[in-house]
Order: C-alpha cells, then structure tokens, then sequence
C-alpha cells in the first residue's frame, strides 16, 4: 500500500531533487532543512514545511534523511526535537545518508525502543541521478520495513538492492565510494600524463571510454576535468569523509587497504590545497600541482 505522507530532511544536492520527485509522484510531503530557500522552493511546490524533525516525524509515515554526517543524522534522529520524539509508533525512518554501518545499528536500536523503524539507505548516482530520479540504492535492515518502503525509494530510484541487515546499505556505499574514489585518482593521473605527453584530452577520453581502461569515473568526469569545470556535485570533502569512514571500517575489520590509503591521501592534499568545496573530481588539481603544472 502506498504510503502518501512521507518527510525530508536534509535538502542539499541530493535532498531537494529527492523531495521534488516524490511530489511530482503524488506524496505528501513535508520537508525540514536549517536553510530557508530550499524550504521556499519546495513549499511554492506544494509542500508542507515543517518547524522542526519531530513536527515532521508527527506529520509522516515514513521520513527521509539526507545528511553529510553520522552526527548530524543522529542529532536529527535523537536530539532535542527529534524524529524519536515526534513519529507515531509503526513510522519508519530510512536514512539516504553515507555514514558508520554502527552509528545506524545503534539508531535503529534506538529507534526500536519507541516502537519506530529504522533502515539504511544510501543512494549512489551523483546530483544527476537525484534529479532523474535513476538513483541506486542499497538498503539495509528489516525484510518487511524494506518492502513497505519500496513505493517511496521507486519515486527517487531504478535499481534498489535490498543488501542486509541494518548497515549493511551503508557498508556497501563505502565500498561504492572507496571505488569511485580510487578511480578518479588513477583518471587525474591517466589525464596528468597525457598532457604532459601531447595527448589531445577529447581523442584520449574518445579512446578509452571503448577499451579496457574505461570507467564510470573516465566516462562522467575527464571531459569536465579536462575543460576546468570542477563545479560541485559530490564534493571534495565528502569524498574525503567517505574514504575516511571506510578506512575505519576497514581497521576494524583487520583489513588493509593500501591503495584507498593513498586516494585518502590524495583527498587530504585537495582539502588542504582549499579544494574542499569542489567536485570531487578536483583531485585531479593535486595531481598537476605535483607534476609542475599548477602554479600555485
């Protein structure tokens, strides 16, 4: 059954586009964001903005989060005005953050204790995906939450995994994101060493992207690296938090990681080069600095 009142938090790059889907699949939908103009442009879209998390939990049946940080997820969930405080037993909560697989098992924990659900749910697909609605999603928790929430995961994504119990949406995002990772380092330095060498970037992009060197990070990223256009989708410092959570998970696992390592590295030099706000893709900048091409 379709659950028509469902809540967002959290209307950033990935959040107002999710939100603006469900209204156009016909939800009800209230909305929360610290920030008035995201507010603004939902509500002239028919949206109801809500005064704070638990006056939004009380008026849905099911509330998305979309947030940077596990803290500020669990200060949403937990915190004074909390989602804990304002949604009716039976509510689900499902998390569209990237955050620490255990800071969503303890939330669902918490969540459980006043008869609320809560499930992981990470999207990957970039602003664009958000905005088409084509996003993938990996789901974590309870097989029966999951499908009630199918409906409302539809109105923002096509490839929907249910991957485990609670967390384990949030291990394989890490894994997503370590990848992505790793690959926008090796193309920085595939297109490094290309203009070094004379290359035109758009042959070598035509090139690669049908042999054996190509990539979801080649694909949609060189041709924009290639012209200067670093405008933000996933930031800069987001890459670097995610890669930062993955390498935590990692050591706790007794796991080694290497080359993700050195891509954390490499995100490190960005922020510290004052990338942080850029698209992610902006590592490519660490790699000319290296190679004697940026002069500062």
């Amino acid at each position: 059954m379709k659950e028509p009142n469902v809540g967002v938090i959290g209307l950033g790059a990935m959040g107002l586009p999710m939100a603006k889907n469900l209204l156009r699949k016909g939800f009800n939908v209230t909305v929360f964001d610290v920030r008035d103009e995201p507010l603004r442009t939902l509500e002239s879209l028919g949206a109801r903005v809500a005064g704070s998390p638990r006056d939004l939990g009380a008026a849905s049946s099911i509330v998305l989060t979309s947030l940077p940080s596990s803290k500020q997820v669990e200060d949403v969930v937990l915190g004074r005005y909390g989602l804990i405080d304002g949604m009716a037993k039976g509510g689900v909560i499902a998390d569209t953050s990237t955050i620490e697989p255990a800071v969503s098992r303890r939330l669902a924990g918490e969540c459980a204790k006043k008869g609320i659900s809560m499930i992981d749910a990470p999207v990957s697909g970039g602003t664009v995906g958000a905005e088409k609605g084509t996003l993938s999603i990996m789901v974590g928790g309870e097989k029966d939450t999951v499908e009630r929430c199918m409906d409302v995961l539809r109105a923002i994504g096509v490839n929907i995994y249910h991957v485990g119990d609670t967390g384990s949406g949030q291990i394989f995002k890490l894994i997503n994101n370590m990848l992505v990772a790793v690959n926008l380092v090796g193309v920085s330095e595939a297109l490094v060493l290309g203009r070094k060498a004379g290359v035109n970037p758009d042959l070598l992009y035509n090139v690669i992207r049908t042999s054996a060197g190509n990539s979801w990070a080649l694909e949609q990223k060189l041709p924009k690296m290639a012209s200067g256009d670093f405008a933000p989708g996933f930031r800069v410092w987001l890459q670097h938090k995610d890669l930062a959570l993955a390498m935590s998970l990692a050591s706790q696992m007794g796991v080694a990681l290497p080359i993700t390592s050195l891509a954390y590295q490499m995100y490190e030099s960005a922020k510290a080069m004052g990338l942080e706000d850029l698209d992610h893709s902006a590592v490519f900048k660490v790699l000319q600095k290296l190679s004697g091409m940026l002069s500062s």
